[in-house]
């Protein structure tokens, strides 16, 4: 859906209203018979490195909105939609290696090979997929709060996904007033959960529905990541929140020693899982500093 269907971007302190000043390039690619959505920012600076923004289960490339234009003087930088959120076109069934031929495509549509690439949550472990599968595309791999299960793994603490609305809602203000994170978590930056949720949603004749499909599967993480993670040959880098109810800071570490080149965790304070919407200036602050140490 157009932005120009949403309703006025709220107004926000100046670093908010400097990043969004920077405004996307909204362009389309094609992956395993989805038509892919993708932003991107300084696209035209042919001679940078590639730089590709993953976001979470059921979010969209708006996410990274206010933290991917930070990174354009030094990058040609793209944040994608995986197929089945944001504006991307949906598939009949959705696979971990059909989520790694997203990010492949949008690679290779943007040019940004081999390109750094960051992951919030399911994205993360989407990167890490994408890397195994495609090494020729990926250099290094920030993970952000990222689940990456094993078979050894005790269920899930973190909500179940809920089942999703079919009906739209009467008008967008009620659709916004249902916008929640899952799983949900203290957030005082009001202006950006006002953001994402924006584009969270599109028209559905006079009504207002969730862009996602209904039919993802809940959960869809891969049982057991141990192997791909030992087999990786590039730099991984995982951060997380300090406070998150999804990822233990003993996973993270069980995580980060199962790879070749790993380092971390690095935490965020005072973070939960969405860092970027808590903490968003220093997990450009992090970010910065992890893409000039490697």
């Amino acid at each position: 859906m157009p932005a120009s269907e949403t309703p006025a971007a709220p107004a926000g302190p100046d670093w908010y209203r400097h990043a969004l000043a920077q405004a996307a390039e909204s362009r389309r690619a094609m992956a395993d018979g989805a038509p892919l959505h993708y932003l991107g920012w300084g696209l035209e600076h042919g001679g940078r490195p590639g730089l590709l923004f993953v976001h979470g289960y059921r979010a969209h490339a708006h996410y990274w909105d206010f933290i991917a234009p930070y990174f354009a003087d030094r990058y040609r930088v793209a944040a994608l939609d995986l197929a089945g959120m944001g504006d991307s076109g949906h598939r009949s069934s959705y696979s971990a290696r059909g989520f790694a031929q997203d990010i492949a495509a949008v690679i290779d549509d943007a040019a940004l090979g081999p390109a750094v690439v960051v992951g919030h949550s399911f994205g993360g472990a989407r990167a890490l997929r994408a890397a195994a599968e495609f090494p020729d595309r990926i250099r290094h791999v920030i993970a952000l709060d990222s689940i990456c299960r094993f078979a050894d793994s005790p269920p899930s603490s973190a909500a179940p996904a809920r089942r999703p609305r079919i009906d739209p809602y009467p008008d967008f203000a009620s659709a916004r007033a249902r916008y929640r994170l899952t799983p949900e978590q203290p957030c005082d930056n009001d202006f950006l959960l006002d953001h994402v949720a924006r584009f969270s949603l599109r028209r559905e004749g006079q009504g207002w529905l969730w862009k996602f499909d209904p039919n993802l599967p809940p959960g869809p993480h891969e049982p057991d990541m141990g192997e791909l993670l030992r087999g990786l040959d590039i730099p991984v880098d995982y951060v997380r929140g300090e406070f998150s109810t999804v990822i233990r800071q003993q996973d993270a570490e069980r995580i980060v020693a199962c790879l070749r080149h790993g380092r971390g965790p690095i935490v965020i304070p005072q973070a939960h899982h969405y860092l970027m919407l808590d903490q968003p200036l220093a997990l450009v602050a992090a970010l910065r500093a992890l893409l000039a140490g490697r």
